[in-house]
């Protein structure tokens, strides 16, 4: 039976392994593009056009994803922001950079992988089916992991991260 000291273990030995050397400059900057298109600021002007252009162009469709996509930012951030100060659960050591891990020392649940997950739930019904569905579940993964690989989430903070989104984003949509 696995023990929960066993289980940090096995996270803290499984994301050290995702590490991406300071060496590796290429890969590292490849992984900061991923990782930080899931940041909250560049979504929430993103949605805020969208719900101006909406409101003011008079496309509802426009409206409603501009609505979506600021709905998903802040409930998303609401929600994992206060989970984070409840737990507060230090960050992987190492030479985490930016704003996220000098301003946000805590880890759990990860906030891009929340919002990533609630903005993928939110905003499918936007895609008829197939490829870009898969393309933005895709993309959640890949920021979770570039998360893991920048050393400034475990894999548990991301795991954290994406059910809190999910839930967030199949309420949201329940209200929509």
């Amino acid at each position: 039976m696995w023990r929960l000291r066993d289980l940090i273990r096995l996270d803290r030995t499984l994301s050290k392994r995702l590490a991406i050397r300071q060496e590796a400059r290429g890969l590292r900057l490849l992984a900061l593009l991923v990782a930080h298109s899931g940041d909250s600021p560049l979504w929430l002007l993103f949605g805020f056009v969208a719900l101006g252009y909406g409101m003011w162009g008079g496309d509802p469709t426009w409206r409603d994803l501009g609505g979506r996509v600021m709905a998903a930012c802040l409930v998303a951030g609401a929600v994992t922001t206060a989970l984070k100060w409840l737990f507060r659960r230090q960050r992987p050591p190492g030479k985490g950079v930016g704003f996220y891990s000098r301003f946000d020392r805590h880890a759990f649940p990860s906030g891009h992988a929340g919002r990533t997950a609630c903005l993928a739930v939110l905003l499918a019904p936007f895609f008829a089916t197939g490829w870009p569905i898969v393309g933005l579940l895709a993309w959640v993964g890949v920021v979770g992991l570039a998360r893991v690989a920048l050393q400034v989430h475990f894999i548990s903070d991301i795991v954290g991260g994406w059910a809190i989104g999910l839930i967030v984003g199949v309420l949201l949509s329940l209200t929509t």
